[in-house]
């Protein structure tokens, strides 16, 4: 695919944050090099994965992920026929995280853990929000200040707000969809023991998402916020954002069962 990405050279960053239980401990993390995605997959990116037979493609899915379109007969996203969420140039939405996980395969790409998503967002200056510390506004992001939920919320381009651009160049990283990330829910960081590519697996069907939406408020916005999701959840929440791992060989991408 041939979306435009930015290359990540990481230098040891503080993950996490003192604004919530399960953002603790804070801690110094280094990551292998890796290109990211700008902007989260569009309407017409996903169409792409559509017309080539993504969704009859065993290949590109996880056996958790095929079974579930397979038994509930799912081949498109969940809102790929309503005008308001499938404007081409828009985020792709009503995606399941099996359909995210699914489509960066096909793209040759993976989803990207929290901590590379987190280190996009914030950079090593351990910024608030992608674009700095100023206050949460919505000349910013398309978000619900104070959870005043718009529920005829329009999506908005990833382009559309000039300041939420983060250190490393990617738009769109807080306010209007959350982004599916690779690893499962933990209550906390406590299970990372090496601060080297850490990346939490188990068996679970919850996984993280991060960046917040047209329906939460600053607080989820925030760059180390994680919130969770069961991975069938193919509500008008979610989109996704692709990464390319390089010298992954360098760096263990830890799994805890």
């Amino acid at each position: 695919m041939n979306r435009k990405m930015i290359y990540i050279e990481p230098k040891p960053f503080v993950m996490g944050g003192n604004y919530s239980e399960d953002e603790l401990p804070l801690r110094k993390v280094i990551l292998s090099p890796y290109y990211i995605d700008v902007e989260p997959v569009t309407n017409r990116d996903f169409k792409k994965f559509i017309e080539d037979g993504g969704y009859s493609n065993k290949s590109y899915w996880c056996k958790d992920g095929w079974d579930f379109i397979k038994t509930n007969n799912i081949t498109q996203p969940c809102y790929w026929e309503d005008s308001k969420w499938n404007r081409a140039d828009h985020p792709v939405t009503g995606i399941s995280w099996y359909e995210a996980k699914a489509y960066a395969t096909y793209a040759g790409k993976e989803l990207p853990t929290e901590a590379q998503w987190e280190y996009a967002a914030k950079g090593d200056s351990d910024n608030l929000y992608p674009w700095g510390n100023a206050e949460a506004t919505l000349d910013k992001a398309n978000f619900a200040p104070g959870c005043m939920a718009n529920l005829d919320r329009e999506p908005t381009l990833a382009n559309q707000y000039k300041e939420n651009v983060s250190p490393w160049g990617c738009l769109d990283m807080a306010g209007n969809f959350f982004e599916w990330c690779l690893d499962n829910a933990s209550d906390n960081y406590s299970w990372d023991k090496t601060y080297n590519n850490p990346c939490y697996i188990n068996n679970s069907q919850i996984r993280i998402a991060r960046g917040g939406s047209g329906l939460h408020d600053e607080d989820y916005m925030r760059c180390s916020a994680r919130d969770s999701y069961l991975a069938t959840i193919r509500d008008n929440l979610f989109t996704v954002r692709c990464v390319i791992n390089i010298n992954k060989s360098n760096g263990t991408f830890r799994r805890t069962s």
